[in-house]
């Protein structure tokens, strides 16, 4: 999934369609028509899967920032050295242990944390305090993500609905959501993947953004009989089936 901020315009435009006033829950309005984002859609259009726990918030409001020395600036860790990290223990090559490989698991479940779910606006660093829900392999495996991860969205969005280029969170989620509930063929979807699973793969977001950014949102035809299931196996941890259901 391509980077993409709430700074384009697009993205911008879409954020300002969101029901304040709560007709349908976590929904967009356009005119006169809902696209309503549950959990269950993120796990199907990302594709993780909602496996163990829900506590991933009180995870990161225990989190003790005292673990770490003054020189992180602001409580922040930027991508540069996140990355800077992985690329180091990667480097080990043999001497690499079970350990290294898992702490190469949280560090890039960190780097994603940066730079698509709970960076700055800019995408550019995090606060260290996100830390908590990757900070051991054990506890990135019991999280909810898709839970977590949609509730921090919607806090995001509500406390920043005046300046909603302030949304620090998944906001390529959202533009792959609007883009799945319009009808066939009016957003190009990416070339030879248009079947693609997890849906993510089969748009590209910065398209999305460009297409909203010149669209009349209020007159916009939207599939309101558009509607996803998504039916996830359990026999492996990857997505074994996903259904669409038109009616």
């Amino acid at each position: 999934m391509k980077q993409i901020t709430p700074n384009k315009h697009g993205a911008v435009k879409l954020l300002n369609c969101f029901d304040r006033n709560c007709e349908v829950p976590c929904s967009f309005k356009f005119g006169e028509n809902f696209i309503e984002s549950t959990p269950a859609k993120f796990v199907g259009i990302i594709g993780m899967k909602r496996i163990g726990s829900r506590k991933g918030q009180k995870l990161i409001e225990r989190f003790n920032l005292k673990k770490f020395d003054e020189n992180v600036l602001y409580n922040k860790l930027t991508k540069k050295k996140i990355m800077e990290t992985i690329i180091e223990v990667m480097k080990k090559k043999k001497r690499r242990t079970k350990i290294d490989d898992e702490h190469v698991v949280c560090l890039i479940g960190f780097y994603l944390c940066c730079v698509l779910f709970f960076g700055d606006k800019n995408a550019s660093a995090v606060n260290v305090k996100y830390l908590a829900i990757v900070e051991t392999y054990e506890t990135v495996l019991k999280v909810s993500w898709p839970d977590l991860l949609h509730e921090h969205l919607f806090e995001e969005i509500l406390k920043n609905a005046d300046c909603p280029s302030n949304v620090k969170a998944c906001v390529p989620y959202l533009l792959i959501l609007f883009a799945e509930h319009t009808p066939a063929g009016l957003i190009q979807k990416v070339q030879n993947n248009e079947q693609k699973i997890p849906r993510v793969g089969r748009w590209d977001v910065q398209v999305i953004s460009d297409f909203i950014a010149g669209a009349n949102m209020t007159e916009l035809s939207v599939s309101v009989c558009y509607y996803l299931v998504y039916i996830l196996f359990t026999i492996t941890l990857k997505i074994a089936c996903v259904t669409d259901i038109y009616t």
